[in-house]
């Protein structure tokens, strides 16, 4: 609806302001006639908005604007814009001023802008969904927002009934709302709608009551809160997640420079003792352990001054004051413009992984059994000591202790028995050495001391003697008493060696010659002594050599029958031939073998040896020798050994019955009962059995019977001076004893004419030796089969 024009009032004055001329306008407006108020003063009229009140003189407003109020006829104030202006007449008399009169336009009233408000556009553009229901239920009006979110055209919507846009369990419970709303005036209430084709949203919805059309009704909005209702549950979520959480998680809000407590989680309460009740609003500072972890406390301090994110791990105190590990996690929480208002801390009691990391620690090491320093933690501390020696010239030492005859305690007493003599060494060898020194235990019974900063070689040499003297006192073990003894090889450092293996390597090496004098004694380590260790050194690299590069190379001294004296075997000595050293005698290298284990090798070597000699026999017609070959403790102790020994005899095709194995009475008596094992295994392959250096051992009886042999030996040394009569006892004992147990008997390292009288006088059955024939090559063996060489009666 269109206002009509407000007229322009205007009039002209004098310089008093006494009306002159007054326009039609000016009636119209104020509803006094010119008549009525010509002469008047205009400012008794106008009451212009002074802050004093008082009306200022007329040509002081002149090519001025100023609000006033126009007394009108009917008593009314028409606010208007007064606009006084000079005005100049071509032949008027005196000053004149013309004054324009504005009506200003009151502000429209509020049930004016209402009526004229386009309400149906305002609710279409409403950002919530709008709705009117009638008292049956039924939708009267709505917008588009609420017909998209029903996912309904309005011809859907105008038979609809409203409880049928929620699921059906809460639709009596929304109905409830509505009725709340007519019977009270207005609800509240939030609602999930479904729409036709599934889409789900949630809504809070305001109704009230009114009447439309005559009809008593309800009109309201709906806030579509879905994206809110996300948020809160996620916020839940997060919020059940730091309650649950097994880490401990601590709040903290910045105030005043200060960071305090606002937040802690059960786990919190749970690890650190406190509860929010009682540190809310401290700093968690409270609770570090002063002079512990200062660096990491000024970490913590300067990441939180600079608002970034930190990680550390120290030590804090509950509140029983005990001390905990903890790792800690603490990461600035900021606003949307980058302010920063709280941190949080996420706290993981450690503790218990740090003492498991400890005793980790130690056990790599420690020995488990003794608590002594391990290999590890030697190697680095005599790193460490022998630098030290070499830059501040101080003397230190290496000792190696190797118990003598462990073996045997193990073996008569039990394993217990040794453990408990090893530990009551360790503590006898810490007991002498000082607290700065390392005691250690690098294997079996091999122990080792690291001795610091020492005045004199005499000093050493005291001290070890003391060590020697108390490790040898015997040891009390279940109500028997063991003497344990040692042997001591000493290096001294930097003399013997400026860096970790040149000292090792000396004290090995003393160790070692200790042993080779009897045993129970201390030797340090000399010059001539490395020499003789870089000669066994050579030697040991010349034999790994020979054995590659075929320097070796077998003879085969016979055996003889002593009834016929026909040659029924031979026996396969292994010969080295030593570039520009000549022949090398068994005695030479085989313990050295036997020491690294090159006798394995050695010893598949020989094997395929004396198959390959017997194939060679066979080739030519000699099918009933028999080759013996020697079997170290190695290789009878080697995993599946007979079975490789098979495919060995099936490769060169000889059998089984061609080819004697001997061992030696110790090696059986070293562990029975694996020797009984690998002995039955090695019988069923076929081969024979024999026991070389009988009677040098100690084999009882009882083992003697049970262990598969075809043969026992008599060692060379009981064949000396037989004509006395203490000296002929054992051969004769040891002829009488394998004949009694159906064993054939064989003398070997026979050399005269007396020995071979004896021997057949007392029953022997074969012999091997000088007398009858040294070592020979293969071929030779063959001729001497063929020409049936024989051994004179």
């Amino acid at each position: 609806m269109k206002r009509a024009p407000i007229p322009l009032a205007a009039c002209v004055v004098d310089h008093r302001g006494a009306i002159l001329r007054w326009s039609r306008a000016c009636e119209q407006v104020t509803g006094y006639t010119a008549d009525k108020v010509r002469g008047l003063a205009v400012q008794g009229l106008l009451a212009f908005d002074s802050p004093r009140g008082d009306p200022p003189p007329l040509a002081s407003r002149a090519d001025t604007a100023a609000l006033a109020k126009l007394l009108c006829a009917d008593g009314r104030k028409l606010p208007v814009r007064v606009t006084v202006s000079p005005e100049i007449l071509d032949g008027a008399d005196g000053e004149s001023y013309s004054v324009v009169m504005l009506p200003v336009e009151p502000p429209p009233t509020r049930s004016t802008l209402i009526r004229e408000l386009p309400i149906g556009d305002i609710i279409e553009d409403l950002p919530c969904v709008f709705y009117v229901i009638d008292e049956t239920g039924h939708l009267m009006l709505w917008n588009r927002l609420l017909q998209q979110a029903l996912q309904r055209t309005p011809e859907e919507l105008r038979s609809a009934l409203v409880k049928d846009f929620y699921d059906e369990e809460v639709r009596e419970e929304v109905a409830q709302y509505f009725v709340a709303a007519l019977e009270n005036g207005e609800s509240e209430h939030e609602g999930e709608l479904v729409g036709k084709y599934g889409r789900r949203a949630t809504y809070m919805f305001h109704c009230c009551r009114t009447v439309l059309a005559g009809q008593p009704c309800i009109f309201g909005t709906g806030l579509d809160i879905s994206t809110r209702k996300q948020v809160e549950h996620g916020l839940r979520v997060r919020e059940r997640a730091l309650y649950s959480s097994m880490n401990a998680i601590c709040i903290t809000v910045c105030k005043d420079g200060d960071n305090l407590i606002e937040y802690v989680n059960p786990a919190f309460e749970q690890i650190t003792g406190y509860t929010l009740d009682e540190i809310k609003g401290r700093d968690p500072r409270f609770m570090r352990v002063e002079g512990c972890d200062v660096h990491e406390h000024k970490r913590i301090r300067d990441a939180i001054k600079r608002k970034e994110s930190v990680r550390s791990v120290l030590r804090n105190a509950r509140k029983n004051g005990e001390i905990f590990w903890n790792e800690v996690r603490i990461d600035p929480v900021a606003t949307v413009d980058g302010d920063v208002t709280h941190f949080v801390g996420v706290i993981n009691d450690i503790t218990e992984a740090r003492h498991y990391e400890r005793r980790l620690h130690h056990l790599a090491h420690h020995d488990p059994l003794t608590g002594l320093a391990n290999r590890t933690l030697l190697m680095d501390r005599l790193r460490f000591a022998v630098e030290f020696s070499v830059h501040h010239a101080t003397l230190g030492a290496l000792a190696f202790l190797d118990l003598d005859n462990f073996k045997h305690i193990n073996d008569n007493y039990g394993h217990d028995a040794g453990d408990a003599v090893l530990r009551e060494i360790a503590e006898r060898l810490r007991t002498n050495m000082r607290e700065d020194d390392l005691v250690a235990r690098i294997g079996g019974d091999e122990f080792v001391l690291l001795i610091h900063q020492q005045p004199s070689h005499k000093h050493v040499a005291d001290l070890l003697e003391r060590v020697r003297r108390s490790v040898s006192t015997p040891v009390l073990v279940g109500g028997r008493e063991i003497v344990p003894g040692t042997s001591i090889g000493v290096s001294l450092f930097p003399l013997d060696g400026d860096n970790v293996d040149r000292v090792m390597r000396a004290a090995d090496a003393a160790m070692y010659h200790a042993k080779s004098l009897g045993k129970n004694n201390i030797q340090f380590y000399s010059a001539e002594l490395g020499r003789a260790m870089h000669q066994h050194l050579a030697l040991q690299a010349s034999l790994s050599r020979a054995i590659r590069n075929d320097e070796m190379m077998l003879g085969y001294q016979p055996k003889v029958d002593l009834r016929t004296g026909k040659v029924i075997g031979a026996e396969a000595l292994v010969r080295w031939n030593r570039p520009e050293h000549g022949q090398v005698q068994p005695d030479s290298f085989i313990p050295m073998a036997e020491e690294t284990g090159l006798i394995v090798p050695l010893g598949e070597w020989v094997i395929q040896e004396a198959c390959r000699a017997l194939k060679s026999l066979s080739a030519s017609g000699i099918n009933d020798l028999v080759i013996s070959v020697n079997l170290s403790a190695r290789q009878l102790r080697q995993r599946e050994f007979a079975k490789r020994l098979a495919a060995t005899l099936s490769r060169y095709g000889v059998e089984p019955n061609q080819l004697e194995l001997e061992v030696t009475e110790s090696q059986l008596m070293d562990n029975p009962a694996d020797a009984m094992d690998a002995l039955r295994q090695l019988k069923a392959l076929g081969v024979r059995l024999s026991i070389d250096d009988f009677g040098t051992g100690y084999s009882s009886l009882s083992h003697l019977r049970k262990f598969p042999v075809d043969y026992i030996k008599i060692d060379r040394s009981f064949l000396c001076d037989l004509y006395a009569e203490d000296h002929a006892v054992i051969p004769r004992a040891i002829i009488a004893l394998g004949h009694n147990l159906r064993l054939q008997v064989v003398a070997e390292g026979v050399e005269t004419e007396e020995q071979l009288t004896f021997l057949r006088d007392h029953g022997c059955d074969q012999m091997q030796g000088f007398y009858f024939s040294p070592a020979i090559p293969c071929e030779h063996l063959k001729d001497m089969v063929r020409r049936d060489t024989r051994l004179s009666a």
